[in-house]
Parts: C-alpha cells; sequence; structure tokens
C-alpha cells in the first residue's frame, strides 16, 4: 500500500532549490559567496566553470535556473558570452557579474540582454530574490 501525503490548504508548497551554474574565474570575486552559496537552502549550484567555451557546453547539458557570468571570464569582450547565450536560449536567465554598475562590462552587458546586472557585494542579495519569486513557489 502506497501512503501518500495530501497537502492542506495551509502548508506551502514544497521549496526547490534555485539550481544555478556559475561561470566565474577562481577564487571567485569575493569569499562570502562561497559561503553565502554553501549555507543556502534555496539555491543549489549545478554546476561551475572558469571558462567561457565551457559554459555554453555546460548551460546545455545542465538547463540551470540562472546562469551566473562573471566578467572576467573574457576580460576583452566581457559580455560576449551574455549576449551568445540570450541569442541561443532567448529564456535563458542570466546574472551578469560586474566590477561596478556604472562600468563598460555592465553596460555592455545590459545592452545584451543580461536579466540582472550586480557587482559581487550584491549578488547574493540577487540570487535570494531570484529564488523567493512568487512564480516559483509550488515548483517541482
Amino acid at each position: 500500500m502506497i501512503l501518500l501525503h495530501k497537502r492542506s490548504p495551509s502548508e506551502s508548497p514544497p521549496v526547490v532549490p534555485l539550481r544555478i551554474m556559475l561561470a566565474m574565474p577562481d577564487p571567485l570575486c569575493c569569499a562570502h559567496i562561497d559561503r553565502y552559496l554553501a549555507g543556502s537552502t534555496e539555491i543549489l549550484v549545478v554546476g561551475r566553470t572558469t571558462s567561457e567555451s565551457e559554459a555554453m557546453q555546460l548551460f546545455f547539458r545542465l538547463r540551470p535556473d540562472v546562469t551566473v557570468l562573471d566578467w572576467r571570464i573574457a576580460e576583452h569582450e566581457p559580455a560576449r558570452l551574455v549576449g551568445l547565450l540570450k541569442r541561443v536560449a532567448p529564456g535563458a536567465c542570466v546574472v551578469s557579474v560586474v566590477p561596478a554598475l556604472d562600468s563598460m562590462p555592465a553596460r555592455a552587458a545590459r545592452a545584451l540582454g543580461a536579466d540582472e546586472v550586480v557587482t559581487c557585494d550584491f549578488l547574493p542579495d540577487c540570487l535570494a530574490a531570484l529564488a523567493a519569486r512568487p512564480e516559483r513557489s509550488g515548483k517541482v
């Protein structure tokens, strides 16, 4: 006999972690990001790469909910990967980590379609906000 737990209307839906892929050079831009990700129950790192070319392969293999791209992956063309990813996977959610919000990498990332543009200090807040979006509740 199989028993199924039926959720009462007052119970909240199960929390499904936000699946993220990181494309960032080592070490990560700030030590606090590693601590935040290690302690988070609402975010799951499903892939990590330090290579621009591997980032595309990893994206298509993993299909993460959010892809975090650090501008240092390709310093000479810091937003190229943002543009490429948005062109081949228009529905992809891309967070671009930039040195400053008014920097050239930030302007390029916005122009090429990044969903969020943040500095390293605000990446944890950005990921927490994405994980807490109401449309994610009940996702299985």
